[in-house]
């Protein structure tokens, strides 16, 4: 009666864990193949363990200085993947300012021909519509011309005084 409550609760959670634990356990090893994995894994670090431990243990300066020569080596090599990662960067980053540098000249060129085609343009529109205007004034001048010759033709037609007698 001495745990206090707080106490008592981990010992609850821990058990549930543990019980949880061996469940899975208890289901991983009812198929008779996963227990053949299981053990045969088992067997195969054990054997590990065993190796290097006993290869520790006749030689372990020797060991020790293995280990640091491989360490020494993968941070080589690290740091020479690291360079020719960074160079290839910097390459790239080079040639996508540049592109970017030839892309933002070219769009201003561009757009200075846009312009001066705007202006030319806006030339070609004031001639469109000068050239309009001159035609419907023709037009209207034609039309003006034809109704009037209407009229006189009309006048004269209506102006003749019919004979039985034909005049020569």
């Amino acid at each position: 009666m001495g745990m206090t409550i707080e106490k008592q609760n981990k010992a609850k959670k821990g058990l549930v864990v543990a019980g949880i634990i061996a469940g899975a356990s208890s289901l991983v090893l009812l198929n008779s193949s996963a227990r053949t994995k299981v053990k045969d894994t088992s067997k195969t670090m054990k054997d590990s363990v065993n190796k290097y431990a006993t290869t520790i243990k006749e030689d372990p300066n020797g060991t020790k200085n293995a280990l640091i020569t491989r360490v020494q080596n993968a941070t080589e090599i690290s740091k020479e993947a690291i360079n020719k990662i960074q160079a290839i960067l910097d390459t790239q980053v080079k040639d996508i300012k540049d592109t970017t540098k030839n892309v933002t000249e070219d769009s201003k060129d561009v757009l200075s021909s846009v312009k001066d085609a705007q202006g030319d343009l806006i030339d070609v529109k004031d001639k469109a519509v000068e050239a309009k205007d001159e035609l419907l004034s023709a037009k209207d001048d034609v039309k003006s011309k034809a109704d009037s010759g209407t009229k006189e033709t009309s006048q004269l037609t209506t102006d003749h005084t019919m004979t039985k007698t034909p005049v020569n």
